[in-house]
């Protein structure tokens, strides 16, 4: 097929409606194009948002239901100023200005004098050919004569000094700059290529902005590699449709783009516990005699997993229980329930030929067909080597069936599910709502996990709503937790499955995991332990692989350091949790790469082998058995969370680093809430709450989400060298330990009252508020 590309050449006329602009453009085409105009709009939601769309074939209506963005959200009286001089018509939000080419088209986004984006028109080789493509579309030759459009298409300058970041959970570099990506979910097998479960069209850009593709058809992103001056976006698709947000810093836009793509609920407490698990579990024996051994080793523990030999052989996923192997369910669920032990179960979409479930969806049609009305069956898609076909859900019908196989089990007491797979859509694939794969393959895993996570929630309750999926599309935060497929057991996987974390998070990803120790092979006694130290600092943390992943499986030490880091995991959960509402409220993550919170630094800029757990816990895994690690400290000063020394921030410091180690600092100024660790999550207000204040300056702020009360509440500390005060807030907590660093006052204000110095210990620096039930250790 020959291809021809039509190019946006001049504006012919422009309307100005409210806040929307159209524009009647011109184009540039060869012979063969049939001569008419094409609509770009620009459409502005708030002085910092706005919409970019092309539609180059405008007369068709747009039936796309998906991704459901709720632009409302962010959309703000506006009072646009527009004016034409000079051949260019020029749009002023109050913060924003975007110029316009009119004889000439040109677009351009500024800030006051500033460049934040500009289509790039003036990028040409040594002998004036351009290498990047304006603001166009393509058409492509069907049968020797009529032409259809098969993408559009635009590029945009690169500042020298400017870095990428985002495009889902990818596992190459972490700055995009150099890298051309195929946003089209594929199953990677591992997480060393390119290949991506969770392609999210989303990108940031140190100049201040992230860019919205609005599609769920495939993207490619050049983001600097065929032009380092240069970058493009294109998309399978007759429209360019883009959501623009300025920020310019990252926080304030990730928390724009989550309000209009979704935000995710703040899951069940429980689920921030460890949960364990492996590839697999085959009988309700041996699973019980992980659940006593976790009890028996004292290593806390909520959630304990099923992967494919909870379902019968050859019948993956039909969604019934192998009654052989895992004797009486509803007893073997209420047992550890008993025991403090959650369920999780592994499911994938894809109903195995065969079996009765098969024949259902087939009278029924529940199945995604191969465009003959035939459902799509193809081998290899199922856990083992046998052949399947998808549920369709875009299927009321389908989606309400697979829920009540789900609400069968839920109703048992299962009290979560592991949605797999979800990215095996082919392209020719036809589905009830009459959208293609075409369409549909990178929306499939958003609409398999919403199914499943509803079911839940429905059976369960709003507040218990929950999955751990794998891959991911625009909005798929809404459907709580992920995690990061299938890494190598190496330290290359260990890396990358951090690198691809921090990246999802830059995504909209709020609460993000991955296979503690790897997922293929069983990886080195040092490898596990330290994916372990890693693992339980993450938001959500699971052991998983194909061999055994219990700690013991690794020796005595490392049942004792596994143990050490579940208890520090355990007794960080309010603050975690702190972050899990912080997450519910703004969109921001758990996990958080150092250029969220320091994106002036540049130092931060490719940073990807440490991170922050919420903005006051700085983590530096470590990718060694032991010796010297070097950690980055941003601007500030940084408390060692172990030996309470403190350092200076903005450089680099080098920390001794046997097997036990791992680097953990605290922000100064900050707070932090803390428990005693417990075997398993306590859910409420913990009775007894410490918080633990880092004095920076003489100050100190924090949040602590108060589960009873359902109030994030703040808490500052202030000293003047002779007085703290504590604003302390209305904690529901029975008492609260206050330690703090950095203070030794001559008197101490709690909510405004003077505590009194306890006379067991004269100088000891301990105080107590009673009426507060509050103690504060200096």
């Amino acid at each position: 097929m020959t291809s021809e590309r039509i190019t946006v050449a001049g504006v012919d006329e422009y309307a100005v409606d409210g806040n929307r602009i159209r524009f009647d453009c011109a184009i540039e085409a060869p012979e063969t194009v049939t001569p008419r105009t094409v609509p770009v709009e620009l459409t502005f939601y708030d002085p910092r948002t706005f919409r970019f769309e092309l539609q180059a074939n405008p007369e068709v209506p747009d039936v796309g239901e998906y991704p459901d963005l709720d632009t409302d959200a962010v959309a703000s009286d506006l009072d646009l100023t527009v004016a034409e001089r000079d051949g260019t018509l020029t749009v002023e939000t109050g913060v924003l200005t975007v110029e316009v080419g009119l004889d000439e088209w040109t677009f351009r986004v500024l800030d006051g004098d500033e460049t934040v984006f500009e289509e790039q028109r003036d990028d040409p080789d040594v002998f004036g050919r351009p290498r990047v493509g304006p603001l166009g579309f393509a058409q492509e030759e069907i049968n020797h004569n009529p032409r259809r459009v098969s993408e559009t298409a635009t590029s945009f300058g690169l500042a020298p000094d400017e870095k990428i970041y985002g495009a889902g959970e990818q596992f190459v570099e972490f700055d995009r700059r150099g890298r051309e990506l195929d946003l089209w979910h594929e199953e990677p097998l591992g997480t060393e290529t390119e290949r991506a479960y969770k392609n999210i069209p989303f990108y940031l850009s140190t100049r201040g902005y992230g860019l919205l593709l609005d599609t769920t058809n495939r993207v490619r992103f050049d983001f600097g590699k065929r032009s380092t001056a240069s970058g493009t976006m294109s998309v399978d698709d007759d429209t360019l449709s883009f959501l623009f947000f300025y920020g310019p810093e990252f926080r304030d836009v990730l928390q724009r783009y989550t309000a209009v793509t979704g935000r995710p609920s703040r899951p069940p407490k429980w689920s921030f516990g460890t949960w364990m698990s492996r590839l697999g579990y085959e009988s309700r024996e041996e699973l019980e005699d992980v659940a006593t051994r976790l009890r028996d080793e004292r290593i806390p523990s909520d959630v304990l997993h099923l992967d494919p030999f909870w379902m019968r052989d050859r019948s993956s996923t039909d969604l019934e229980w192998d009654t052989d192997q895992f004797q009486d369910p509803e007893g073997m669920i209420e047992n550890l329930h008993a025991e403090q032990f959650r369920l999780s179960l592994w499911e994938h979409p894809h109903v195995p030929v065969g079996s009765d479930a098969f024949e259902h969806c087939v009278e029924e049609g529940y199945f995604v067909t191969d465009g003959t009305g035939a459902p799509y069956v193809m081998d290899n898609t199922c856990q083992g080597d046998y052949r399947g076909a998808m549920v369709d859900f875009t299927d009321p019908d389908a989606v309400e069936w697979w829920k009540d196989k789900h609400r069968r089990l839920l109703d048992q007491g299962v009290d979560v599910f592991k949605t797999d797979y979800g990215e095996y859509v082919p392209e020719d694939a036809v589905f009830a709502n009459g959208q293609s794969g075409k369409s549909m393959h990178n929306l499939y895993p958003y609409l398999y996990n919403k199914a499943v996570y509803e079911a839940v929630g429905e059976v369960n309750g709003p507040d218990e709503a929950l999955v751990w999926g794998r891959s991911a599309w625009t909005g798929s935060q809404r459907f709580p937790m992920h995690w990061g497929g299938d890494p190598q057991t190496s330290w290359n996987g260990m890396a990358a499955a951090l690198r691809g974390g921090l990246s999802a998070s830059l995504s909209g990803i709020a609460f993000w995991s991955h296979d503690i120790g790897g997922f293929r092979g069983t990886p080195s006694d040092p490898l596990y332990v330290r994916w372990a130290q890693f693992g339980l600092l993450s938001s959500n943390a699971r052991c998983h692989g194909t061999t055994p992943r219990e700690p013991w499986a690794f020796g005595e030490e490392a049942v004792e350091i596994f143990r050490e880091y579940a208890e520090v995991r355990y007794s960080l959960l309010p603050y975690i949790y702190t972050y899990a509402e912080v997450a519910a409220r703004t969109g921001l993550p758990v996990v958080r790469p150092l250029v969220l919170e320091y994106q002036d630094d540049p130092t931060v800029h490719r940073l990807d082998t440490q991170y922050l757990l919420g903005e006051d816990v700085l983590v530096a895994p470590v990718f060694t058995d032991s010796g010297e690690r070097s950690v980055y400290l941003p601007d500030g000063e940084w408390r060692d969370y172990w030996t309470d020394d403190r350092y200076e921030g903005g450089r680099t410091v080098d920390v001794d680093v046997a097997l036990a180690d791992l680097p953990l600092f605290l922000r100064a100024g900050s707070v932090v809430p803390r428990r005693e660790p417990t075997q398993s999550v306590r859910a409420g207000t913990p009775r007894e709450l410490e918080l633990v204040a880092t004095l920076d300056g003489g100050a100190a702020e924090g949040r602590f989400y108060d589960a009873d009360a359902d109030e994030l509440v703040t808490v500052e500390l202030t000293s003047d060298g002779g007085t703290l005060a504590v604003d302390l807030g209305d904690v529901s907590a029975e008492q609260v330990t206050i330690a703090v660093d950095g203070a030794e006052p001559d008197m101490v204000v709690v909510d405004g009252d003077e505590a009194v110095r306890t006379d067991d210990a004269p100088g000891s620096g301990e105080w107590r508020a009673t009426d507060e039930g509050c103690v504060i250790v200096g």
